[in-house]
């Protein structure tokens, strides 16, 4: 199955698009995946596992995306708003790191959502959390970020 390219899924752009594409969708899950390159955040060829939050929320925004595609929609922006529980299984990333990218709608709506979410390198779990996202009302400007 092939998927519409990563850039009309989410609303960001370089230096700020970490994920590379789609690999498989099913429901309310998603694997991306990701190469890490030389951008923002690396220092010295390495990336702090904190930064692996971002990855997992473009993911879910990659999930939405998709949602939104089918419904013929441009992607709406979403706000990251509670980092309920995140743990790092490993000291870094590096430049060249083949990462896939996990996440899975445990609840909600299209408005306000709960995600479980995880990062693999070479088949092991990296890092994970959960991840709640907001996303304003269809048609309700008021509450966009200028």
């Amino acid at each position: 199955m092939s998927f519409p390219p990563i850039e009309q899924l989410l609303p960001h752009r370089p230096p700020m698009l970490w994920i590379d594409a789609v690999t498989w969708h099913h429901g309310d899950s998603i694997r991306c995946a990701l190469q890490i390159r030389d951008q923002v955040f690396v220092v010295n060829g390495e990336v702090d596992p904190v930064v692996s939050i971002e990855w997992m929320a473009q993911t879910v925004g990659a999930l939405v995306g998709l949602y939104d595609h089918s419904q013929e929609q441009v992607p709406r922006p979403g706000y990251l708003i509670a980092v309920p529980e995140a743990e790092f299984m490993v000291d870094r990333f590096v430049v060249g790191d083949q990462l896939d990218l996990h996440a899975r709608r445990t609840w909600g709506d299209s408005t306000l959502a709960s995600f479980e979410a995880r990062v693999e390198r070479d088949g092991k779990v990296a890092a994970r959390a959960q991840l709640s996202v907001y996303r304003r009302k269809l048609g309700d400007s008021s509450s966009e970020v200028p």
